[in-house]
């Protein structure tokens, strides 16, 4: 009899001592597979971010790149040239106004070659051009603004012209030729100082006129 519960003692200790170590055991995996879990998963978020980075980085690449392809055949101005239509000269402008000021066509020779170099759609050079730019002042006037009977004059109005003769020498003929006008009001108090001044406000918007004519040929 004490024998049969001594062997029932034991075998309750042994089993007692199983559990406890099966639940230690199971325990054990529980913590390694949560450990394995939380290592994984920041690796895995890694590698993902890596992988939508790059994939952005080349997106850009490839919108920078389709830009600089655009601007090689756009002017910044929003049209474009002719294909064959590489480089470009300007003549110094003519003044076949009459006014007596060569500061005038001085002052349109530059505006024009100023603006043909800050765009990227021909390149100024001074011979052997495929095409050439050939500016005219054609007229100049100052007159009265609208005056009536016993008031003094304030204001008066420069009106100016110039002409523009475009020509394609690669195949060698004329593209336009045309007229380019602008008027502007200054304070007659301000005599010819005002005066000048006004007409070479008139010249740099004709200026503007002429340059965008040549780069948005569509």
């Amino acid at each position: 009899m004490l024998i049969y519960k001594g062997l029932l003692i034991f075998s309750k200790n042994n089993s007692a001592k199983c559990n406890l170590l099966i639940q230690k055991k199971n325990a054990q995996k529980t913590r390694q597979r949560l450990h394995t879990f939380m290592m994984q998963k920041p690796t895995m978020n890694v590698f993902s971010f890596n992988r939508n980075w790059t994939l952005a980085l080349l997106s850009v690449i490839c919108i920078v790149e389709t830009m600089f392809l655009l601007v090689g055949c756009y002017s910044f101005t929003g049209g474009s040239v002719s294909p064959h239509l590489r480089t470009i000269s300007a003549a110094t402008a003519s003044d076949n106004s009459g006014f007596g000021n060569p500061a005038f066509r001085e002052f349109f020779t530059q505006q024009i070659i100023a603006k043909l170099r800050s765009d990227n759609s021909l390149t100024l050079v001074d011979d052997n051009a495929d095409a050439r730019l050939s500016p005219a002042i054609v007229s100049i006037s100052d007159a009265t603004v609208n005056v009536s009977a016993g008031e003094l004059e304030r204001e008066r109005k420069v009106s100016v012209t110039v002409e523009g003769d475009y020509f394609d020498a690669v195949k060698n003929k004329q593209r336009w030729k045309k007229n380019f006008s602008n008027s502007k009001i200054y304070e007659a108090a301000d005599g010819q100082a005002g005066r000048e001044q006004a007409i070479l406000n008139a010249l740099r918007e004709i200026a503007d006129d002429m340059f965008l004519e040549v780069v948005s040929e569509w």
